[in-house]
């Protein structure tokens, strides 16, 4: 069992693609993995156990218009870009991207990358922190 728990947000263009590597890294890790469309919907609390959370990259434009982001996009401790649609980099997903570039915890991949180098991507941004971190998600 790992000291902490991986946050991880998943974003991609193509659904399957997304949706299966979601779920090899949830079973990877032994955490949930729940689709970002059922944390608007249900406004579910995120587990303390880790996450893996699933979305198309138009849910960052509905998440920065209603004033803020989910608090799963909020906490991850590294968001996994799989590189599939072309944006035009104007839009609010491309602004939402760059923060999280900006923060050092946005990692883009070829959708078909081996799980292995993005496992490695996950343990490098869980170094350094602990249970008792701050930044503990609560309520959605």
């Amino acid at each position: 069992m790992r000291a902490v728990a991986p946050r991880v947000v998943v974003i991609g263009a193509d659904e399957g693609v997304r949706i299966a590597r979601a779920a090899r890294l949830a079973d990877h890790y032994g955490i949930a993995r729940l689709p970002a469309v059922d944390l608007l919907i249900r406004s579910q609390r995120l587990p303390a156990e880790g996450y893996v959370v699933d979305g198309a990259p138009q849910l960052l434009d509905r998440a920065a218009g209603t004033g803020g982001l989910l608090p799963a996009l909020a906490f991850a401790d590294l968001v996994v870009l799989l590189h599939g649609a072309e944006r035009s980099g104007a839009d609010e997903s491309c602004r939402v991207l760059r923060y999280y570039e900006a923060r050092g915890v946005l990692a883009a991949f070829p959708p078909h990358a081996p799980d292995g180098d993005i496992v490695v991507a996950i343990d490098a941004a869980l170094c350094g922190r602990t249970p008792g971190t701050p930044e503990r998600p609560g309520r959605p």
